[in-house]
């Protein structure tokens, strides 16, 4: 990418944060590193991940795609050089004197959907079954768990069910008492990642009393459970199929049932109230990282895109050159630019996670629901630069077609994350605690501690109890910047919204507009950690216009869907809303400056 001489948003204080600024906004990954990439590559995690797919080659990763092949060979390779157990293994159980560093975990993540979404998979699967038992009681389990992963393993978790997908509370697997204090469980799960070759898998079930009753409303009443299954030493244990899915091809996704398992209570890895936040809470942080994989597979696709339009001419000149082409580029560059940096400023909320700070939970949420789908606009946008060439089964590009689709549906899915949104937005705007302060950057090392325990320890994800600061402090440094003054001004007529019109009681009545409140909040929330590392990064000021651009279209948007979502908004409630409704203003020149990276990456 070429150097600039715009002018900065923020104070460039250390040598190296010009670096670090680059590293934050698009990448290519190649063997050849510079400042850009560094971070990525330094460690021996990445560089055994880029030497393996290097020596792959992109033939025989589609060859594995179009046949739907499980990668035995990458999940060896992993496992001779204890990839994954590296990543994910917290300090405290660690025999390798390793630790779950998140940052690294995060740049890990999307290099890896750089290269292959679906090889990433089995890594975010296997973070999911080590997350529900680190978040249990169980000390015995947590220490196995972590083995298995240095001997090379994958872990899984069975929380959904074919005919319940994400409603949990009406899961039909069964765990009933036997004479003794023995267990037995029965029942199949259903979309399963890993389920053809994980050593333990965390299994979301439910208690059934010694008589076998099972009524609809005793099940939803019965008390959860979460233990821990062995599928190799598990004679009940039947993997029946895989489910052959849009994208993700090579991963395996599954679906498995058990019958009459007998277990002690030493595989008990919670019960209760613990099951149940344990659940939420290894959710909460699954979702989350999939944010970078969307991350990443829009990059390679933006990779693929540059070297077709710059290597392709048409009517005399370079495609990249025909304006309405050079336009969606430069808007797929603005809009994959934001994803980044608000991926990376939510990781700093998880660093800074505890019992007095959760706003993590509410940037989780946005992660999810807002990241994941900004994903797909990118890659919509790039296909129209790539045109029939997208399609071409050989291309990285049609593999991302697929797979970045998949993003917004897994690990629950952008309408139940902007459900949570709505539950907050009043609570969002009150900044009712003035005394929280805006966390330190990981990104600019101004954070000691690689990983954060109260992750795993965290005993509600209750969103109605989450406090926050003043929002609209993040604009300050940027209000020189018109497309952000239009997103405050956009931002002040939904906050005035929420208080005279309650967002979260009209959700009670009727969740189409409960959502069209959420996906307000949620792109506002989105544009508040934009730029608060637009700021603490010192990202050139007409990035942060073409940014801005793109988020002012999409609160507009947000807010002719909820103005047009709901009978029950008087005429006071819809002005509010149109309001909401402008025109960005973004200078040629600006798009001039974004275009000129992208030529440059």
């Amino acid at each position: 990418m070429r150097s600039s001489t715009a002018e900065l948003v923020g104070p460039a204080d250390r040598a190296t944060d010009a670096e670090v600024r680059w590293s934050a906004l698009p990448l290519t990954f190649s063997a050849d590193q510079d400042g850009r990439t560094r971070r990525y590559l330094d460690n021996d995690a990445s560089g055994k991940l880029l030497q393996f797919f290097q020596a792959k080659g992109l033939a025989a990763l589609k060859q594995e795609d179009a046949q739907e092949r499980w990668y035995e060979d990458w999940i060896a390779f992993q496992g001779r050089h204890q990839i994954y157990a590296r990543l994910l293994s917290p300090r405290r159980y660690s025999a390798l004197g390793g630790e779950m560093d998140l940052l690294r975990l995060a740049r890990f993540l999307e290099l890896f959907a750089y290269f292959s979404p679906a090889h990433g998979y089995s890594l975010q699967v296997t973070g999911l079954g080590l997350f529900a038992i680190l978040m249990g009681h169980n000390e015995e389990l947590k220490r196995e768990a972590v083995k298995a992963l240095e001997a090379g393993g994958l872990l899984a978790f069975a929380a959904s069910e074919q005919r319940h997908g994400s409603d949990l509370l009406a899961n039909e697997f069964t765990v009933r008492e036997r004479e003794g204090g023995r267990l037995v469980a029965h029942g199949s799960k259903y979309y399963i990642g890993n389920s053809n070759s994980a050593s333990l898998i965390a299994i979301l079930a439910r208690r059934q009393d010694r008589d076998g009753n099972d009524g609809d409303a005793s099940r939803r009443r019965s008390p959860p459970v979460l233990f821990a299954l062995r599928p190799p030493h598990a004679a009940g244990f039947r993997n029946l199929r895989k489910i052959r899915t849009l994208g993700v091809r090579g991963a395996y996704v599954g679906e498995f049932s058990v019958n009459d398992h007998e277990f002690g209570p030493e595989d008990l890895i919670a019960e209760g109230r613990a099951a149940w936040d344990a659940v939420l809470g290894t959710v909460t942080l699954g979702k989350f990282f999939l944010g970078f994989g969307s991350v990443g597979i829009c990059e390679r696709a933006l990779t693929e895109t540059i070297a077709h339009v710059k290597g392709r001419v048409l009517y005399g000149k370079p495609v990249i050159a025909i304006p309405h082409i050079r336009s969606k580029m430069a808007q797929a560059f603005a809009r994959l630019s934001a994803m980044k940096l608000f991926a990376f400023r939510a990781l700093d909320y998880l660093y800074s996670a505890s019992p007095t700070d959760r706003r993590y939970l509410l940037f989780n949420a946005v992660q999810k629901a807002k990241v994941s789908t900004e994903g797909v606009g990118v890659v919509r946008l790039l296909a129209e630069c790539m045109g029939a060439k997208g399609f071409e089964a050989e291309t990285y590009f049609e593999m991302a077609l697929r797979d970045i689709q998949l993003i917004p549906a897994l690990e629950g899915s952008a309408h139940i994350n902007l459900a949570l949104a709505a539950q907050v937005v009043s609570r969002y705007f009150a900044a009712s605690d003035l005394q929280l302060a805006r966390p330190a950057s990981a990104l600019l090392e101004e954070i000691a501690l690689k990983e954060n325990p109260y992750l795993m320890e965290a005993r509600s994800n209750d969103l109605g109890s989450v406090t926050f600061a003043e929002f609209a402090e993040a604009y300050g440094p940027l209000s020189s910047i018109e497309n952000v003054r239009l997103l405050m001004h956009q931002a002040k007529a939904f906050a005035q919204f929420a208080r005279e019109h309650h967002p979260e009681t009209l959700f009670s009545r009727d969740s189409e507009a409960g959502l069209g409140s959420g996906q307000c909040l949620a792109t506002i929330a989105y544009a508040q950690l934009v730029a608060e590392n637009a700021v603490k990064l010192a990202v050139p000021k007409p990035l942060v216009s073409a940014m801005f651009h793109g988020i002012v279209i999409d609160l507009g948007a947000a807010a002719t869907a909820l103005a047009s979502a709901s009978a029950e908004l008087d005429s006071a409630a819809r002005s509010l809303l149109h309001r909401m409704i402008v025109i960005p203003r973004t200078c040629a020149g600006d798009w001039d400056w974004v275009s000129e990276q992208v030529s440059g990456l």
